[in-house]
């Protein structure tokens, strides 16, 4: 049984241009794994959080040296000798050694670090390619098999507005989902030209051409159905049918543009109240071809998520993401009150391995669907794209078909279609 030998942890740049984590584990019989953490923009206040050294002299404050320091000198001593088999003992043994509700003390991204280490070390040493390996865990912990089957339907961010671009969008990610039915290849082809065709769209347009943070094209537009307009036309250009063959998704980040009880959007030339505001939402479902509505209300109005999801259509998935961060507790409660049908699953929201699969469980024992998702900080780590062919999500939202750290992601799940399925 291999055993770890040593870890060690270093300051790498994500794709923000801002310090991250990654670390090596070398295990005694001299296998080598490594893995590097992603970070969100403008976090949920409801998810665990990343430890920043906040010295304004270095990286203006978003170093992550103490992090680093706390994995080298303090973690990694301790589980020389453990064998990384042991992925829920040292997970649980971090959680612990942390002791708040948000990995506050140690950083979610210190934690991390540690757990999927860990789990790449395990896979690596049965000689198993990763996604078996964390089915094969999930398997062990929940005594369910999961059959590996399919890769998940990919989501494609192909327009960035909101906190991911510098334009005067308020939603954040504009979205095309080929269908189901496609396998992964053609869904992957569908995306880029359409993706391309967008920008001949913009360019006929005299729009900007310029790129986002998750790699979709950022314009300047007078309003946010503009950009919904804009992909209606890229894909009526292709003659593929918006509705059968391709969807339309939305990931409207609204807690970024409510304040006081309002909703301020430049489609409308005034501060909208709730019931004014959800029935612009229910107004643009019924234009347009959603398969996707996430965060479309503020992350704690519990009562008018329940709402909206009793008056949305049944063919649309309502997704919380900021409204449930990965975390157990709020899923229970969104199961409870129905407030949504599917939840955002980013490891870095919970910060351990162990706790994701835990919350997968809970989504698949009640029926609710689960996206696996990259953050708007990213790396070339693919770590994400084994992890949601293992639990064998029924989405995948990696950003769009272009940047490295997107479509490393992409290019992964393409390569397990087509040689280790």
């Amino acid at each position: 049984m291999a055993k770890i030998k040593t870890i060690k942890a270093y300051e790498i740049i994500d794709s923000r241009g801002w310090p991250t984590i990654e670390g090596r584990l070398i295990l005694d019989n001299g296998l080598v794994v490594e893995t590097s953490i992603p970070a969100g923009y403008l976090t949920g206040k409801h998810e665990a959080v990343d430890l920043r050294d906040n010295d304004k002299t270095k990286y203006l404050g978003m170093g992550v040296s103490q992090a680093i320091s706390y994995i080298n000198d303090l973690i990694a001593p301790k589980l020389v000798g453990v064998s990384p088999e042991k992925q829920r003992e040292i997970d649980y043994w971090l959680i612990k050694a942390d002791g708040t509700n948000n990995k506050s003390r140690l950083g979610a991204n210190t934690i991390l670090t540690i757990s999927q280490l860990v789990t790449k070390a395990q896979a690596k040493a049965l000689g198993q390619p990763l996604f078996k390996y964390v089915n094969f865990l999930y398997e062990k912990y929940f005594k369910e098999k999961v059959a590996i089957e399919r890769i998940p339907s990919p989501i494609f961010n192909i327009l960035n507005g909101g906190k991911h671009a510098n334009n005067e969008l308020q939603f954040q990610e504009f979205q095309i989902v080929p269908s189901s039915s496609l396998n992964f290849g053609k869904a992957y082809e569908m995306a880029v030209t359409v993706y391309h065709e967008l920008r001949k769209v913009l360019e006929y347009r005299h729009a900007d051409v310029s790129v986002g943070e998750e790699g979709g094209f950022s314009p300047h537009l007078s309003n946010n159905v503009d950009g919904l307009e804009l992909l209606d036309e890229a894909i009526s250009n292709l003659q593929i049918k918006l509705g059968t063959e391709i969807f339309l998704g939305i990931d409207l980040a609204a807690s970024h543009y409510y304040q006081d009880g309002q909703y301020t959007i430049r489609d409308i030339s005034h501060s909208m109240k709730v019931d004014q505001y959800l029935e612009f939402i229910l107004n643009l479902t019924k234009n347009y071809s959603f398969l996707l509505l996430e965060d479309p209300l503020y992350e704690d109005d519990w009562d008018n998520w329940t709402k909206l999801n009793k008056q949305i259509s049944k063919e649309i998935y309502l997704v919380g993401d900021d409204l449930l961060t990965t975390n157990k507790e709020r899923l229970e409660k969104a199961i409870k009150a129905n407030a949504c049908s599917s939840i955002s699953i980013k490891p870095s929201q919970v910060g351990t391995i162990s706790e994701t699969l835990e919350v997968i469980n809970l989504a698949r024992k009640n029926n609710f669907s689960y996206i696996v998702s990259e953050r708007s900080g990213e790396t070339e780590d693919t770590f994400i794209a084994d992890f949601s062919v293992g639990v064998q999500a029924d989405f995948v939202k990696f950003g769009a078909p272009a940047r490295g750290e997107r479509v490393a992601k992409y290019n992964r799940l393409w390569k397990i279609e087509r040689d280790e399925l």
